[in-house]
């Protein structure tokens, strides 16, 4: 009786493991995600009040000097409206016209040629930003490139391309979105091939058209793959100009092709300058933080409606 009941005792250590084990799983996250995320995100804080380029033993406290500085700076104020212009190309155009490509393709969903359409249109997603910028770099070629050639055989003088100051931000665009569209277009196929057939039988049985059902029905039950998608977008926007800044234009001619992300990389990684590198990283994540609760405060109140 004796051994039995020594038996049946629970072990100390057992207990302990217990209790430790869903520390003990959360644990390797939570340490990632401190070291990775929030460790530079605190050092980005204290290295935007110092003076201190990592290097040498000269550090010294400025506060505020190089928020001051940042928003003095020309070149930053026309990378911060290249990039208010950058948002306001791509975001829309990387919502609507995915969900116009998915609506085509959704429409020839019976045919064995659909899978076809949806591979090769998503294709440029899994393009490498460098590769497919050299490709672009090949087309806009003021000299040779196949644009131009295009241009010549149909009477029209040569353009510079990328290499022109009013056209630069115009191709990062277009090279972005090219990159870029293939991901929203499968969630806008993936939500409508998720919609009830139903509900388009009985719509067209009470006399809707396609139209009318789309925006009355298609249009509200997709809410919130449309609000992920937009939320997602602005994100992808501000990151996905930078590897194409980078090889195809480097942020001229004179600017005018340059983001605040990328102005952030030159400050920072190229001419090491820290402080007002981290100054603005700091604004930027102010700022992305404040459109994000205001997209949260907006849209999510309508996607719960719907």
């Amino acid at each position: 009786m004796t051994s039995w009941r020594r038996w049946s005792r629970p072990d100390p250590m057992h207990s302990r493991l217990r209790l430790l084990a869903p520390y003990l799983f959360v644990g390797p996250a939570v340490l990632s995600v401190a070291i990775f995320l929030y460790g530079p995100l605190i050092a980005s804080a204290l290295l935007s009040v110092l003076d201190w380029n990592l290097l040498s033993s000269d550090i010294s406290f400025v506060g505020t000097a190089n928020y001051t500085a940042a928003f003095g700076n020309a070149d930053f104020r026309l990378a911060a409206w290249n990039t208010v212009l950058y948002c306001a190309i791509l975001i829309p155009a990387e919502i609507v016209l995915p969900l116009i490509l998915a609506l085509m393709i959704h429409s020839v969903r019976k045919s064995p040629i659909q899978g076809l359409y949806r591979g090769s249109l998503f294709l440029p997603t899994i393009v490498a930003y460098s590769v497919a910028s050299i490709a672009w770099s090949w087309l806009f070629n003021p000299v040779n490139g196949l644009f131009n050639e295009i241009l010549g055989f149909f009477g029209f003088p040569p353009s510079r391309w990328h290499t022109d100051p009013n056209l630069a931000l115009l191709c990062v665009c277009l090279v972005t979105f090219w990159k870029t569209f293939g991901l929203n277009m499968l969630l806008w196929l993936a939500a409508l091939s998720n919609l009830p057939h139903e509900l388009r039988e009985a719509s067209q049985l009470d006399g809707a058209g396609p139209r009318r059902h789309f925006f009355t029905i298609s249009l509200p039950l997709m809410a919130p793959t449309a609000f992920f998608i937009s939320v997602t977008t602005f994100f992808h926007v501000l990151d996905d100009i930078v590897g194409v800044i980078d090889v195809l234009t480097h942020g001229g001619p004179a600017g005018r092709s340059s983001s605040v992300l990328y102005f952030l990389w030159q400050q920072g990684l190229r001419f090491f300058q820290f402080g007002p590198a981290s100054a603005i990283a700091m604004i930027i994540i102010v700022l992305v933080l404040t459109v994000t609760w205001l997209q949260f405060r907006v849209a999510e109140r309508e996607t719960h409606k719907a």
